[in-house]
Parts: C-alpha cells; structure tokens; sequence
C-alpha cells in the first residue's frame, strides 16, 4: 500500500489502483509562498527564483523550500510538465520510483519528490536538486582520452551503464517500470562521487566496480504496469495509450542505440566494447555499417521501434544483459546469488 500524501497528493492505494491519481487532489502554493496541502495544512513556504529552463518540454525553476521541521531554507526544483493532463502521473511515477530505490539504498540514483501542487493554476511539483551532474554526453567529453580510442573509456562507460541497467531492473521487477525516454540527456553523472555501487535484490548481489555515479531524470514518457495494459503512465499523448508496460528489454534498447550511433562514441570506444555493444544489440554487419553510415540522427526510428506492439528484446532485459556484461568484463561488474556463500 502507498500512500502519497507524502507528497501532498490525496490518494492511497496499490500500483493495480494508481488510475485514481489524475483525480486525486493535491496542495497548492497561495500568493503568500505559503505551501498549502489539500486540507488546507501548511506543508512548506516555497520561494519560486530564478528559471533555469522554459521549453517545449517544460519549465525548471530553482526554489527555496522551508517545512515545518526545517530552521533554514533549502534549495530544491519546481518543475511544469509540458504535458498538464499527466503531470500528476509523473510526479507519482518519479516518487515511486525514488522509494522503490531507497528501499535497496540505492537512493542517490533517483531525486526524490518532495510535494505535488498547484500554481498559478498549472500542476507542479518540487524534487531535491541535484549539484555538478552533467548529462552524460557533456560528461564523456570531459574524459582525458576521449576521441581516441582507450580501453579506459569503455571501462567507464560500461560501469555507468551497468548503473542504469541496475537501476531498471529493480524498478522493473518490483514496480513494473519503463522510462520510455532512456536517452543520454536523461541521465546525469555525478563524477564527483566515484565509488564502487552494490544493489541486493532477490537473493543477488550486484557490485560494480568504482565508477561515476548515475542519476535518472524525466520521467515524462514513463509508465508503470504488469506487462500489458498500464497501471499508470505519463506522456500518454505522445506515446500510444495501449503502450504495453514495461516492455521487455526497451530502456536498454533505446540508451545503447541512442549511444552507438554517435561518432564520438565509436571514435572513443576499444573494439572489444564496440563488438560487445552491437552483439548487445544483435545488429548485423550491414545494419552495423548503416549506423557507421548515417549523419541522421535515429531519435525517431528508434521511437517508433520500441512502441511498435510486437517490440520485445530479450537480450536487453536488465538481468540478462547484466549477466553477459558479467561474462565479458569480469573487472567491471559482478553478480553473486546468496546461495554461492
């Protein structure tokens, strides 16, 4: 049972009762900054600055927060989907997301929601900020011996990735999720803090071994689901509203496809991490030369790929993928059962 008046949201319930949330009430922020809940109960003053974005896909404001178990103010982000009709349902997917995570202290890959509201009669919602993160292609640039080709930069990336797919497979498996928009610009790095990662879910142990650590942002196009029909999902009227969720193997599908395709990339990359990543793929030699190939950039075949009704990719599952990273880069990542000790 979840309950999101953690968030200012007037709904409770299980992921099979999440279609409530578009009609559930949620707080308000009045004229005075004074955050109110659906009830009328002060949550928070929130002090909208300075806007960082303002976009087709949306508004980021820097704010600051003071609740009523604070003494001092705090920095946080106040985001407007672009997508009002669904804006709720992402700020719950996001939230979920972030306590499935915490749940496994793996909570530093997910900003955590802090309230759900509305101002200036359009629905947004506050996060915790996260501090020298860059996207990951601007981060991959910064890399000493990028553009030439190092068995560093796979290393790197490979142990980013194994981040990611980690990351999925625990929200994939305990919560039915898809990001649906798993693309580099939607992944931060924070690169000041490298460490080793390790996730324990089901009876194994995932340990990667000191690398960057990743962070998932907009959950926009996101859904949650059993497989088939959607408990929830955002972004519904961009992507098909029958989209089966989560589809197997997608997210994975769409970050290494977004990734092979760039020149950087197969400029900086080691044969061995290129042939790992097209067998990851199972693109043949032909498509492989069509990718070296193109100067178009694949967002929209990629797109219409993975929402195509028949779309699965079983070697891209999370698990699946992890264990063949396993197999070939030993030094990089690890996977034990609890039944091994």
């Amino acid at each position: 049972m979840y309950d999101a008046n953690e968030i200012g949201l007037d709904w409770r319930g299980t992921l099979d009762m999440m279609s409530g949330v578009r009609n559930s009430k949620c707080s308000i922020v009045k004229p005075n900054n004074h955050l109110e809940d659906y009830t009328g109960r002060l949550r928070a003053i929130l002090k909208m600055e300075e806007t960082i974005v303002d976009s087709t896909m949306g508004k980021l404001i820097w704010a600051k927060r003071l609740s009523y178990t604070d003494s001092n103010y705090r920095d946080c982000l106040v985001k407007k989907s672009t997508s009002q009709a669904h804006a709720k349902q992402e700020a719950v997917i996001q939230w979920l997301c972030y306590k499935t995570l915490s749940s496994l202290g793996w909570s530093q890959h997910c900003p955590p929601i802090y309230d759900l509201f509305t101002y200036n009669n359009s629905i947004w919602f506050s996060m915790a900020p996260i501090y020298k993160a860059p996207v990951l292609d601007v981060y991959l640039k910064t890399l000493n011996t990028w553009r030439i080709k190092h068995p560093s930069n796979g290393k790197t990336l490979l142990g980013i990735l194994c981040q990611v797919a980690s990351s999925c497979l625990a929200l994939q498996n305990i919560i039915g999720f898809n990001h649906r928009d798993l693309k580099p610009d939607n992944i931060l790095i924070k690169s000041e803090d490298t460490k080793s990662h390790v996730l324990s879910i089901d009876n194994t142990t995932i340990t990667i071994q000191p690398s960057p650590t990743t962070v998932l942002v907009d959950f926009g196009f996101s859904c949650l689901g059993p497989g088939r029909l959607p408990w929830i999902q955002a972004g519904d009227d961009v992507l098909p509203p029958f989209d089966a969720c989560p589809r197997v193997g997608r997210d994975l599908f769409m970050l290494l496809t977004f990734l092979l395709w760039r020149k950087d990339i197969q400029e900086s990359l080691t044969e061995e991490y290129i042939e790992f990543f097209k067998s990851s793929l199972r693109l043949t030699t032909e498509r492989w030369s069509q990718i070296q190939g193109t100067r178009l950039n694949p967002k929209d075949w990629i797109y219409t790929m993975v929402t195509d009704y028949g779309f699965q990719c079983p070697a891209l599952d999370p698990m699946t993928w992890l264990e063949s990273c396993v197999a070939t880069f030993p030094d990089v990542v690890s996977i034990r059962t609890h039944s091994d000790s």
